[in-house]
């Protein structure tokens, strides 16, 4: 998105809050941070995770382990996925995955679905809020996938 886009979208925000609303315009927003996380992201929680969402809806998170994580499940994991943004929440679930086993073992534990606020969404930086509340996933855009 344009950088002046990003300025506008910005401004109405910041009237918005200025009047008392929390979200003047969910939909509008909502739009936006679709168009603006469709690529290529990764960061380094538990493992260098890239994540790519596609314009679609759909997407894949790559895992890379190691040390007993590694030999646990596998050293590398791949997660489909579709996604979804909703009320500035970005909302993934995962349709299967390889190694199927240690996927399905994860799954099971862990659930196939997430539904993080976006606490920040920038060309570069995509800041996710875990369900504990307290745990924050710094995703950064990768260029060059």
């Amino acid at each position: 998105m344009p950088r002046n886009l990003l300025m506008i979208a910005a401004s109405v925000l910041a009237v918005g809050l200025a009047l008392g609303q929390d979200r003047p315009n969910d939909d509008a927003q909502d739009e936006q941070f679709r168009r603006l996380v469709v690529g290529t992201w990764q960061d380094e929680y538990q493992g260098k995770r890239t994540m790519t969402l596609l314009d679609d809806g759909t997407g894949k998170m790559v895992v890379e382990l190691d040390g007993l994580k590694a030999k646990l499940f596998a050293p590398r994991l791949e997660f489909d996925m579709v996604w979804s943004v909703e009320q500035g929440r970005l909302k993934k679930r995962t349709v299967k995955g390889e190694p199927a086993v240690a996927v399905q073992l994860i799954l099971k534990t862990m659930g196939d679905r997430v539904d993080e606020p976006i606490l920040e969404l920038t060309q570069d930086r995509l800041l996710l809020l875990d369900k504990d509340g307290k745990t924050k996933y710094d995703w950064r855009r990768v260029r060059d996938p």
